[in-house]
């Protein structure tokens, strides 16, 4: 890149990192001569500006609503400021924000469980939109190619799930399974329990049902029942 082009774009940074009522002076300072019209790039700036914001007010709703909107708007403007967006891709820009909370929450005295709380939204977000191909046919128990398996010390999928939500989760350590259904193609999320577990192993290590059987002496009935209802979901994909 020429020195006068990486020159205009570093200064465009700055004018979109640092609002106020002098940035637009600073950038015409920075460019002598430039006739661009200043209503327009003001426009520019501040349309930069707002859809970085409604990017992160649509990928994280539930962790918006744990903090007033005084302070979500400051979190909005240190996190473009510490992580420029860089995608052409809008949503992407919000990938680096569960670890810039994680980063944040000590100094800023977030709520403990909020960036555990981002992380399980963006990657509601990234399995909703993952261009993971999903086999229309497979030859035996295949584990969702989706799947994203998350751990944190808060029960958070009974939280995101339930109608009436409180003000924090409740504590305990938890293991989060997240796929894509292959049919409805929405994102499916669970605790990891018995029944999704041993699906998955059966899966990965390429066990049967009677193999199953036999090792562990539970009714063969039984472990078809629990791989059925994995498959149901589309946690697992069968034959």
């Amino acid at each position: 890149m020429k020195p006068g082009l990486r020159g205009f774009f570093d200064s465009m940074t700055e004018f979109f990192l640092t609002p106020g009522p002098d940035a637009l002076e600073r950038l015409y300072a920075a460019h002598p001569g430039w006739d661009a019209p200043r209503s327009r790039v003001e426009l520019y700036g501040r349309m930069v500006a707002h859809h970085g914001r409604s990017t992160l007010d649509k990928l994280y709703p539930l962790t918006r609503a744990c903090v007033d909107e005084a302070l979500w708007a400051e979190l909005g403007r240190a996190y473009e400021a510490s992580r420029p967006s860089r995608p052409y891709e809008m949503n992407h820009l919000g990938e680096g924000f569960p670890g810039f909370l994680a980063d944040e929450a000590e100094r800023r005295g977030l709520p403990d469980f909020l960036p555990s709380l981002a992380r399980f939204e963006w990657a509601d977000f990234a399995v909703y939109t993952s261009m993971e191909p999903v086999p229309e046919k497979v030859e035996r128990l295949t584990v969702n190619p989706t799947l994203v398996v998350l751990e944190h010390p808060f029960q958070l999928c009974a939280y995101v799930r339930a109608k009436e939500r409180r003000a924090r989760p409740e504590p305990g350590q938890e293991m989060a399974l997240l796929w894509r259904h292959p049919e409805r193609l929405v994102t499916m999320y669970l605790s990891a329990n018995d029944r999704s577990l041993l699906a998955l192993k059966m899966a990965v290590e390429g066990l049967t049902p009677p193999q199953v059987a036999e090792a562990t002496s539970v009714a063969e009935a039984d472990i078809r029942a629990a791989v059925e209802s994995c498959v149901a979901d589309g946690l697992v994909l069968s034959p």
